[in-house]
Parts: C-alpha cells; structure tokens; sequence
C-alpha cells in the first residue's frame, strides 16, 4: 500500500487530498499543529493516520513524518501569518522551504506543492501579489536544491461563492456579489476536486514530475457566473462590479493583497496570456470534476440560506 503524507490535513485543499487518497486505497498520514481536534479526529474516522507537526518546525524535525513515504502534499497559507510581527512573506516562505527540504531529506520521490504564479512577470511588473510571489520564492528554491516536485495551482475556489454571495438589499429575495474583475474571466475549481487531480497525478507520478498542473474547472466571466447561479439556485444572483480602489477600502485584513490578486487576474487570464495556462490536463486527472452549476445545485440550501445568517 503507498504511502502520502499531507500538510494542511484539515483545511480544504489538504483534507481533499486525504479523502480522495484514502478512497483510491493509498496510507495518509495527515499532518495537523492539533491532532486532538474535533476535524482532525474525523480524518482518523476516515482511516487517516494522524500525526502532529508543523511546517515552521524545522527540516530535521520534520524528517520522521517524511521517511518512508511515496508521495507528500504540500500547501502553505500566508493568511495564518498576516499578524505576525516578522511579516506573513517570512513565515509563508520558511513553511514551504521546510517542506521541501524535508522532502529532499527523506528522498521522497513525489512531492507535490501547491503553489501561485508570478504576477510580477504575467503582469510586466505592473503588480507583485505578495502571497503570489512567495510561492515563486518556494519554488525557486525547491530548484535550487534539485528537488524533483510536481506543482499544482489553484486560483478561486467555488466555496468562495459562499463569502461573497449577499442578499440584496433593496430586495433580499434576490442575491449578488461584486468583485473587481469587471467583465474579465474568473479561473475557479471546487475545492473538493483538488485530491482528485492529486489522485489522478498520482496513477502515473512520473509522467508529472518536474511539471505543473493548473487546476482550472471554470473560466468564465463573473456576469455569466451569476447567470449559473440564479438557474442552479432558482433564485435571482447579480455580479455588480468594482473598482480596485473600491475593493481595497473594504475594511478587513488582506484587502490590499487581494485587490492587486484581482488586478493581476484581469490582465493574467486575457486573451494574450490565457495560452500560458494548461486547463485541460486537470481535467482528464480527474473527469468527475464538477461544474459551477453542479457544485451550486449541491449546495443549494446552504447558498440560499444566505439572508438567515
């Protein structure tokens, strides 16, 4: 039986990666900072094993949870550090460089990470999302170290419909979200298909090493986005757009980083980029992938519920 090791075990992109390896027969350890929690305790119900660690431990300290296995999935989240005093860019790098040279370490032969482009290059420099270019960071270094790795990258999920959907109100019967991406394309995924693709990537590791694989199940607008939800939902959904100065008023931690995501996705997925891409490949991983109005009509009541929150 092979063996995955997997980072973020309890939060959406690693506990999809320990749902979908543990149905395809593989061994997970799942890495969590508590593994006394309500949701780590559910991956043991799940047949996981879980086991605790931390990615800002350092390579040797790691190392044990690493031996001995097949493949090891890594993904880091520069929002857990936005109040550090060191800075999130520090911390998020540290996470992702303990990964990969705990991976080094232990010869894992497939490690996956889960990572961002460059929008610094895709965008002439015009903008460098932070949370963005440390990712590019990790994997520079993970390259420089010869670490054979095979990077995946997600760019909007469906579940973030839940955040941004509200009630309307002048009239809560209907819904809407406004982002600022004007009539620009939305590349976006459900999360729960992630360990999909990692499973698909895993039939034939090799073939993926030393590549990286878009996980892209949508690209579309965000006006023909609401389109799908008022069908799917059987209830009426508007996309009002912003402005970029708009967005980065909005009164929450992250905003500005946000704004220049938003920004860099407008000029990033247009006609003279879009070719840089590669949206197809995640599909034949994982065929059974859903489509935004499947993922919509699944969890109708919950986005519906909306205005009872």
């Amino acid at each position: 039986m092979p063996t995955i090791l997997v980072f973020g075990a309890t939060g959406r992109q690693g506990g999809s990666v320990v749902e979908h390896l543990i149905g395809k027969g593989w061994k997970v350890r799942a890495v969590t900072r508590n593994p006394s929690s309500e949701a780590a305790q559910l991956l043991v119900r799940k047949g996981a094993e879980v086991l605790q660690g931390d990615l800002l431990q350092p390579p040797e300290t790691l190392l044990p949870l690493f031996r001995n296995t097949d493949a090891a999935f890594g993904v880091t989240d520069f929002r857990t550090f936005l109040n550090d005093s060191e800075g999130p860019d520090r911390k998020e790098f540290l996470c992702g460089k303990n990964f990969a040279d705990a991976a080094k370490m232990a010869k894992v032969p497939y490690p996956i990470f889960s990572s961002l482009p460059s929008t610094k290059r895709l965008t002439n420099e015009k903008y460098a999302t932070r949370h963005f270019e440390t990712k590019v960071i990790i994997e520079e270094h993970m390259k420089n170290i010869g670490l054979p790795v095979i990077i995946i990258r997600l760019y909007a999920y469906f579940e973030n419909l839940r955040f941004w959907l509200r009630p309307k109100k002048e009239n809560p019967e209907q819904l809407e979200f406004s982002l600022p991406m004007g009539s620009s394309r939305m590349f976006m995924t459900c999360v729960e298909d992630v360990g999909g693709v990692v499973a698909g990537i895993l039939e034939q590791p090799a073939e993926y090493i030393n590549r990286t694989i878009d996980v892209v199940h949508s690209s579309t607008d965000l006006y023909q986005v609401a389109e799908v939800l008022s069908k799917s939902l059987d209830k009426e959904v508007h996309y009002i757009p912003q402005t970029i100065e708009q967005f980065k008023s909005l009164s929450f931690p992250f905003a500005n980083d946000l704004a220049d995501m938003f920004a860099s996705y407008q000029i990033m997925f247009d006609d003279e980029h879009i070719i840089e891409f590669d949206i197809e490949t995640c599909r034949r991983l994982y065929p059974k992938y859903h489509t935004l109005e499947q993922w919509a009509r699944k969890y109708k009541q919950q986005l519906i519920g909306l205005e009872e929150r």
